[in-house]
């Protein structure tokens, strides 16, 4: 109760600052917010943190920005952000330099928003996209959300087709979530590209990140890989210890039109961590106006395929090797699969033009066995991986 009287209290005053802040031909001052609660049906799991009470401390947040125009060609812009879920970090989302010699290059360096999907760069902005909460199967936690680095972008267009081309590269360091397991993961040298092609309401867009040094520091492993190459189990040892690569793609197309609009992105992740899993995800939306009000329903599912980890190490011979045996099957069982399929049916109402209302229900259907994005330190035992969330939500931009 108290966080979310703070938060609160930190929208209310953000909000007045940015309409009380005095702006220049130089400096503008901006901000967002959102205030979202939200209801698990079960009692027996948790899922993005909601349980069986209503509450508001996984969505809501609130931010300022900043964005400083040096000459008419370089300006810097940076991002002040506060979240309620304890989760993630609040403090600075981005910040960089910006160097726009005409009208169609424009290079960045500093701390970036990564861009990967179709929302990628305003998935804090709640205002900017039809849902409370984007389809999980993609918007999950699964991608470095942000680097630090560089990028260029190119614009372009011919006739009636819009085109722009972006590449970037640079390293991340922090933690990802996972059904609620955390990951230190460091990243040397990420980069990736997107292309994106508009045409009338259409809009085609594909995307790839690469990461060939991928580093998960998960240090309550470090006995037991060391008691696995004491033990000769070398190569055991090296499947738990998690070093490698990762690959995503991303395939989206969209239509948008003044009476409704249809948007689907699929993406795949591919690793060559024996641990960890290579997924499969789509979704599906689509929504029609009435007038301020949207309706709109989305389907999403993912499928994730764990590579097969044999326990080469016997049992019944030595106490000791019992016990490295049963500790390898906890451990491999530890990881997330999510598996999971979703019916999401919404309504927003833009009741100013900052301002807009959004309720929103989702069946959830995950696979027995698996976590499906529920949280794996919450799953009763008898759980069948299927709960209903209930959500509202208040969005709005200043």
């Amino acid at each position: 109760m108290v966080s979310q009287f703070r938060l609160l209290l930190l929208i209310a005053s953000i909000t007045s600052f940015g309409a009380l802040a005095k702006t220049s031909n130089d400096l503008q001052l901006s901000g967002f917010a959102r205030l979202v609660g939200g209801y698990l049906s079960t009692d027996e799991a948790r899922y993005e943190g909601y349980d069986n009470s209503f509450s508001f401390s996984q969505k809501s947040l609130a931010a300022v920005q900043a964005d400083y125009t040096f000459n008419d060609y370089f300006s810097m812009s940076g991002q002040l952000l506060w979240h309620s879920d304890e989760t993630r970090k609040s403090g600075i989302e981005w910040l960089y330099l910006t160097y726009q010699p005409n009208a169609s290059w424009q290079f960045n360096l500093g701390q970036i928003r990564t861009p990967f999907l179709k929302y990628s760069d305003v998935i804090d902005v709640g205002f900017a996209y039809p849902w409370l909460n984007a389809p999980q199967q993609l918007y999950s936690s699964y991608l470095f959300s942000q680097y630090k680095g560089v990028n260029a972008r190119y614009l372009g267009s011919f006739n009636e087709v819009a085109f722009s081309l972006e590449a970037y590269w640079g390293d991340y360091s922090d933690e990802i979530y996972s059904s609620g397991t955390a990951f230190d993961v460091t990243v040397d040298g990420m980069y990736g590209g997107v292309v994106e092609v508009s045409y009338r309401g259409f809009q085609f867009r594909t995307a790839t990140i690469h990461a060939n040094d991928t580093d998960t520091d998960l240090t309550e492993l470090d006995p037991l890989i060391q008691g696995l190459r004491a033990a000769g189990f070398s190569e055991t040892a090296d499947i738990l210890d998690i070093d490698g690569g990762a690959t995503s793609y991303l395939f989206g197309i969209s239509y948008d039109s003044l009476n409704w609009f249809a948007s689907a992105e699929w993406m795949s992740v591919q690793s060559d961590l024996d641990i960890l899993a290579g997924i499969d995800s789509f979704y599906v939306s689509f929504g029609y106006y009435f007038d301020e009000v949207l309706v709109h329903a989305t389907v999403g599912s993912s499928r994730q395929s764990l590579n097969d980890i044999e326990n080469p190490i016997p049992v019944g011979i030595a106490p000791e090797l019992d016990a490295l045996h049963f500790a390898v099957e906890e451990v491999t069982a530890y990881f997330p699969t999510d598996d999971l399929d979703s019916l999401t049916l919404g309504a927003r109402w833009d009741f100013r033009t900052n301002l807009a209302f959004k309720a929103e229900v989702s069946l959830l259907k995950g696979k027995e066995g698996k976590t499906s994005f529920f949280e794996l330190d919450a799953i009763d035992s008898d759980f069948d991986r299927r709960a209903t969330l209930y959500q509202l939500g208040v969005e709005w931009v200043f």
